[in-house]
């Protein structure tokens, strides 16, 4: 059974007794799901309770009381009101003032079905923020020198999400790559070309090195015990003379998020898409917008993880014409599109979206998504977060709100 902190306010006329006997409808459902820890205001300290922890608001009177214990709470704050006691009309009115002073939550309250779904949301997105805590995520090679909005501030990721951010220098991949032996690759470079539905400007010599460096990449997230990293892709293709769109691919395939170019924001974002769902994800370029009305455009990029796909396709790299990427093609299904970012992770979109089908157009990166938004497309034109998104099968939507409002980021 889940563990859950309920920290509970009253008026000083209510009793602890009368707590329970007055909201027994709701809290006999949440201790039939839960086991639940009750914390009344002078047992809080400063130290954050472990699991999930909401408020339940016993009664009106207590706005003062939530305001001097507000540093005490969580940094989103939900407020559980079943209606009973004026519970609703103080939670609103510490809503208002927490909105006021930049604090951020909201008021869970309906028939007891809708709270306990809200509740079951927001204590499974706190399992997915848990399993953040500790990640280490790496930097190879510093951001591409186009991404000027998508970078980080490390230690603000620290507090905020518990993820150490790690530097690694590129030369050490470059390092590792001209250390591996072709006839060390010879296997995966088989079972990679043979699982394809087709190879079309690749020679096998290039998937070997491309698999050379998968390798090298590999070594590097064992050595510095990585559970995520973004690689400056383009700046190895000077020096190894092949791309990085495989060894992202793979490593992706392998549970561990990897992204392009550096981009810290969009990495972090796939973590914690993976964090909360277990899926995979693809990171891509909002590439064309083909109907505004309709909600429709392409998002399109070189590396996909095989296994997300229906099948797939060896290509060469779009931009250089060089190496080795994928064409990963799907049946339409549904998908999530999000993105979180700021140097802080500070804001996030999200929209539920059908994929229609894959096109092939030759002006873009290989694997390319005609998506149908649930969203407008406003949004990419006058307030996008960066370039890339990230794609994940299946709605999420939910799920994934919950998460990035308890890592305290505001929708757009």
């Amino acid at each position: 059974m889940m563990k859950l902190n309920l920290i509970t306010f009253a008026s000083s006329l209510a009793t602890r007794e009368s707590i329970f006997t007055d909201h027994h409808e709701l809290l006999d459902a949440i201790a039939e799901k839960y086991e639940v820890k009750y914390i009344f205001p002078e047992e809080l300290d400063d130290k954050p309770a472990d699991g999930a922890t909401m408020v339940l608001v016993g009664s009106g009177g207590v706005e003062e009381m939530v305001k001097a214990n507000i540093d005490r709470l969580p940094p989103y704050v939900v407020l559980i009101a079943d209606g009973l006691k004026n519970s609703l009309a103080a939670s609103l009115e510490i809503l208002s003032w927490m909105r006021l002073n930049s604090r951020h939550g909201r008021v869970l309250h309906g028939p007891t079905g809708f709270i306990m779904q809200g509740i079951d949301d927001y204590a499974a997105a706190n399992e997915g923020v848990a399993r953040l805590r500790g990640k280490r995520v790496g930097v190879i090679g510093k951001p591409s020198g186009w991404l000027i909005a998508s970078n980080v501030d490390y230690q603000t990721m620290h507090e905020r999400w518990g993820v150490e951010m790690v530097d690694v220098p590129l030369d050490e991949v470059v390092t590792g790559y001209e250390a591996v032996a072709a006839d060390e690759v010879q296997d995966i470079t088989d079972a990679f070309i043979s699982k394809a539905v087709g190879v079309k400007e690749p020679s096998r010599d290039e998937v070997v090195k491309a698999m050379r460096l998968y390798r090298s990449v590999k070594s590097i997230v064992e050595r510095y015990r990585l559970d995520a990293f973004t690689l400056n892709c383009f700046d190895l293709i000077p020096t190894t003379r092949t791309t990085g769109c495989v060894a992202l691919a793979l490593l992706n395939q392998e549970g561990i998020p990897a992204g392009c170019e550096g981009d810290e924001q969009t990495l972090l974002t796939m973590l914690a898409v993976q964090a909360a769902t277990g899926e995979m994800t693809f990171m891509a370029n909002p590439s064309r917008i083909l109907d505004n009305a309709a909600h429709e455009m392409v998002f399109a990029h070189c590396t996909i993880a095989p296994a997300m796909t229906d099948r797939y396709i060896v290509r060469d790299h779009y931009e250089s014409l060089s190496g080795v990427a994928v064409e990963g093609i799907f049946e339409p299904m549904d998908m999530t599109v999000v993105k979180c970012g700021g140097r802080g992770m500070e804001r996030f979109f999200i929209s539920r979206a059908h994929l229609l089908e894959c096109t092939t157009n030759p002006n873009m990166c290989r694997t390319q998504l005609h998506l149908r938004l649930g969203e407008p497309l406003d949004y990419f034109l006058e307030r996008s977060i960066g370039n890339h998104h990230v794609i994940v099968k299946g709605d999420h939507v939910d799920k994934l709100t919950a998460v990035f409002k308890l890592l305290d980021s505001q929708i757009i």
